[in-house]
């Protein structure tokens, strides 16, 4: 596995402080500027808490440390009306002082090729992170961009009011939620069909003595589900400090205050999301309520969405929004069409 004066091997249990020096020192080079802090050890973060994770590290001669690292999670995803495999490359760091040499190409090239040639190998990549885009263009059979957006909600200290009630999943109901997910997103790519068994099973992973993921319903007054989705408490495995933002956001955060003065974000993640026909209201009410249950300990409720999607009326996206644009990097055995919604959690 040796290329030009890299070497590149499995991730290993004890690369843990290495790697999370590695990302201290590698803040992602997009619009947005960021650097991740882990509250536990990396290893059990980036290989741990997913089912069929892989890491993969690089050295150098010379130098006492890793100088770039990537992760990869392989599962099944709808692509196109098929079910395929599927592999997402992410946490991409190339160390500042060895990049424009290789290495990312060379990190992303190797695991790409690892992969089945009939999945779909997918990396998002932040708006105007050039050295990303340019390193996907070396395996990537399609970049399209603009195709994604990070929500930033901050959490609120009022609880929501309105003819809504948000509760906890209850365990005889993983079925119908699981098929109700199956139906919402039946038309997009990327998504990977759940099951009362592999929600559960996801819902109780974790590396603590108790869950950090949640399911939460919203119902009528009379206990219809009107809608429901995941959150997870990311802030327990790392924190994000914003290191650099546009001026126009710097400034709208000034007024509105999406990112918290001292630039850390303390996130909770929003996944799984699904509503019946016509209920963006009801999950507009069930989204506030988490950016309220969370208040406490969380500084950010953090949804992923497609900017064509539904989620963005549910967010109620304006200007001032607290949001990051990305795009998909995919190699695919079928090209995408246009009309189809991207999954991304």
């Amino acid at each position: 596995m040796e290329s030009a004066s890299f070497m590149l091997r499995p991730f290993r249990p004890e690369d843990g402080g290495a790697y999370a020096a590695l990302l201290a020192a590698s803040p992602d080079t997009g619009s947005i500027g960021t650097v991740e802090t882990f509250e536990i050890d990396p290893y059990q973060v980036l290989v741990g808490v997913h089912d069929e994770a892989r890491g993969l590290v690089a050295e150098t001669p010379g130098y006492e440390g890793l100088v770039g690292g990537a992760c990869v999670r392989f599962g099944r995803c709808q692509w196109e009306g098929e079910l395929r495999p599927s592999a997402l490359l992410n946490t991409v760091a190339v160390h500042p002082g060895f990049r424009r040499k290789g290495l990312a190409s060379q990190l992303e090239d190797f695991a790409a090729r690892q992969f089945t040639t009939d999945g779909v190998f997918f990396a998002v990549i932040q708006r105007n992170n050039i050295g990303s885009e340019r390193a996907a263009g070396k395996w990537a059979g399609q970049i399209l961009r603009g195709r994604l957006t990070f929500i930033s909600k901050p959490t609120r200290s009022t609880r929501p009011s309105g003819p809504y009630v948000v509760r906890p999943i209850l365990s005889e109901e993983l079925a119908v939620v699981a098929d109700r997910m199956n139906e919402y997103y039946r038309d997009y790519n990327l998504y990977p069909p759940e099951s009362p068994d592999s929600l559960a099973a996801w819902l109780g992973k974790t590396p603590f003595d108790a869950r950090f993921r949640h399911y939460r319903v919203v119902t009528d007054r009379r206990g219809s589900l009107r809608g429901g989705m995941a959150v997870t408490e990311t802030y327990r495995l790392r924190t994000t400090q914003i290191t650099r933002m546009p001026a126009i956001l710097r400034v709208l955060n000034r007024v509105f205050r999406v990112v918290p003065i001292s630039g850390q974000l303390r996130e909770v993640t929003v996944s799984r999301a699904w509503s019946g026909p016509g209920q963006h209201m009801a999950m507009r009410h069930l989204l506030e309520t988490v950016c309220w249950e969370w208040r406490e300990t969380a500084t950010t409720i953090m949804v992923y969405a497609d900017v064509r999607g539904p989620m963005m009326r549910v967010c109620n996206v304006r200007p001032w929004t607290g949001a990051v644009i990305a795009g998909f990097a995919v190699r695919a055995p079928v090209a995408c069409s246009e009309e189809r919604l991207f999954y991304y959690a």
